[in-house]
């Protein structure tokens, strides 16, 4: 399956009948021996390693992706503990703001209806409340009125109702898809809760979360903060995270060899602060908070192929002064532009993108007639060598962790317990928490040499909700 990914990254699955199929051109049967899946097995590998070499991925195999198997599989026996009871308290207060939601939206519509039947809502919005003001409204292929969260944020400031509807489900979501759901996973045994890591489930190398998702856990919100101080650690032990601390931008300074990015990060700057003075003209304590966001939007959406519009967009700027703020944005850092379209030509005349590290990516639609399809093709061209390389940084820490640490430890004094993007948090006794905590850091900030210094942050607490820096 893994050698399958690497050579095809981005499919939906990788079932061992599709893979047979895909590279052997054999049909598997389950009624015959000679032609069930134990039987082609020896024949696939052959040809899976085979191609594995002819494509330069046998390195990334053998190096990243295998060694990380166990690891993940560590990780997800031991799990996270997960108070119920604080979620199931937290669930009756939302039901209780649910209610109270819904009888304020009646009280506006003058009736009853099914808020959650996008049909019935559309008709009370756009028919009987006849909310629209100079809008176009959008209607699904079944003549149905749109009402997803992007269409209905344009009629907020028309009827207090559509706040009313979006806050209504949000709190829905929190409840069903956290708050009444996690309990029913944990173990009851030992009260734990355990995801499945997906080494397959990413075109660019990053892992994924599954069964549940927890890497989905909300960050922002009301209740963020109280739905991840459920998730707790045993007496005596502590959460300890770990999270490179903007690592695809020290990345993209990195592969670009951008000088001024680079001498940004090596003084210790703030990245964001620093790039909207350069972009500005104006020195770095002129740089106003507006600026600076606006910087931080360009920094992460520029290797995405960020559009004028969509910077303009989340910068809530004018769309001439957003031009104006990327062209200005190439110039002072002339390298990044370079390596974009160096990356690009080289993509298409090769038909993939690939990683310092040598993962690839096979993009046939950027050459596409289409130009919707090629325009995707071209930013998933541009952010893949720093995405890829970004989450082949982690997995390389990962496995140094386990080999120089986790492997050599008598008991279970210290557990990976999660990994969420750039972060990886671990289950530490209380009494070796100082002692272990500048050796994984180290192996961190260690595992790949950039060309600008990496930066871990690290914060602990009794819960994932209340951790601070130390």
């Amino acid at each position: 399956m893994i050698a399958a990914y690497l050579l095809a990254p981005g499919l939906r699955s990788y079932d061992i009948k599709k893979i047979i199929f895909e590279n052997l051109g054999k049909e598997v049967s389950g009624d015959d021996v000679k032609n069930g899946e134990a039987y082609f097995s020896f024949e696939l590998r052959d040809e899976l390693e085979k191609r594995l070499k002819d494509h330069g991925l046998e390195k990334i195999f053998l190096e990243i992706e295998m060694p990380l198997v166990s690891v993940l599989a560590d990780m997800e026996k031991v799990g996270i503990k997960l108070n119920v009871k604080k979620l199931k308290d937290l669930s009756d207060r939302l039901a209780k703001k649910i209610e109270e939601k819904e009888k304020e939206i009646f009280k506006i519509s003058k009736r009853e209806f099914n808020i959650n039947s996008p049909s019935q809502m559309g008709v009370v919005l756009f028919e009987e409340l006849k909310i629209q003001g100079d809008k176009k409204i959008k209607k699904t292929k079944t003549g149905a009125y749109s009402t997803g969260e992007s269409e209905l944020e344009k009629f907020k400031k028309d009827n207090n109702i559509i706040s009313l509807i979006l806050e209504y489900r949000e709190l829905a979501k929190l409840k069903n898809t956290y708050l009444d759901a996690l309990p029913i996973l944990v173990d009851e045994e030992t009260g734990r809760l355990h995801t499945t890591f997906n080494q397959t489930g990413t075109a660019t190398g990053r892992i994924s979360s599954s069964e549940p998702n927890l890497q989905n856990i909300p960050q922002k919100g009301e209740f963020s903060k109280e739905i991840r101080s459920a998730f707790e650690s045993e007496d005596g032990y502590s959460l300890v995270s770990f999270d490179y601390s903007q690592i695809e931008l020290r990345i993209i300074a990195s592969i670009t060899n951008d000088k001024n990015m680079i001498e940004i990060f090596e003084r210790g700057g703030d990245i964001h602060t620093a790039t909207a003075a350069k972009v500005a003209g104006v020195p770095e304590e002129e740089v106003t908070k507006k600026m600076r966001s606006a910087a931080k939007a360009l920094n992460f959406g520029i290797l995405f192929g960020m559009s004028v519009k969509s910077f303009a967009e989340s910068a809530d700027i004018e769309m001439s002064e957003a031009k104006l703020f990327i062209e200005n944005y190439f110039l002072s850092f002339p390298k990044i532009k370079e390596f974009i379209d160096k990356t690009l030509e080289d993509a298409k005349k090769k038909g993939f993108v690939e990683t310092e590290l040598g993962r690839k990516r096979w993009l046939p639609d950027l050459r596409s007639q289409n130009w919707i399809l090629r325009h995707a093709a071209e930013r998933m061209a541009q952010n893949m060598p720093a995405q890829g390389l970004e989450s082949d940084i982690l997995k390389l820490a990962m496995i140094k962790i386990d080999k120089d640490i986790l492997q050599k430890q008598s008991d279970k004094e210290i557990r990976p317990v999660l990994q969420i993007h750039d972060e990886l948090i671990f289950e530490i006794k209380d009494a070796i928490i100082e002692d272990i905590k500048e050796k994984i850091r180290s192996i961190m900030e260690n595992a790949y040499k950039l060309r600008v210094p990496v930066v871990v942050d690290v914060a602990k607490g009794k819960n994932w909700g209340n951790m601070s820096a130390f």
